[in-house]
């Protein structure tokens, strides 16, 4: 390994020791976990997915921002959430395959971490209790957000 390439992992564990979804990890932990995500920069407007593909990674929005939309019934595009630092976007896509439910646009220069599936089952299969955490932090944010959303639902009604 050169050391520009430990340099990525030091710098990669180290944003996700900032972020809440990983405070029940040890160091021991994030420096296995960084192991396995790639760190990006991604311009303004840039697409990163779009609603009805398939998917098979989530990304930590580590700085800048990034929005949720879907299509309406009348083709026009809504704004659902913007997320900013710290954020996790596409967690069901590491849960299923459905296709995704909504188009996740860069709405000023961001840097992202990546996970795919497949590095996720790899920690999963390395290291059982490290996946684990992983996949309670994932469900904690789910449910979270599907909270909100309920929320949300019974003050429309």
């Amino acid at each position: 390994m050169n050391n520009e390439t430990i340099e990525s992992f030091d710098r990669i564990e180290h944003i996700l020791s900032e972020l809440p979804f990983f405070e029940d990890f040890s160091s021991k932990e994030l420096g296995f976990f960084s192991k396995n995500l790639s760190l990006r920069s991604v311009s303004a407007d840039s697409l990163l997915f779009k609603e009805g593909d398939v998917g098979d990674y989530l990304f930590f929005v580590v700085n800048g921002f990034v929005e949720v939309k879907i299509e309406s019934q009348h083709s026009s595009q809504l704004v659902l959430a913007k997320f900013g630092p710290g954020s996790s976007i596409g967690e069901m896509s590491l849960i299923d395959d459905y296709p995704r439910s909504a188009s996740i646009r860069v709405s000023e220069p961001s840097e992202l971490l990546l996970l795919s599936r497949k590095r996720l089952d790899r920690i999963c299969n390395e290291d059982p209790v490290v996946g684990m955490k992983f996949l309670k932090s994932l469900a904690r944010t789910l449910s979270y957000r599907l909270r909100r959303a309920n929320g949300r639902f019974a003050d429309i009604s």
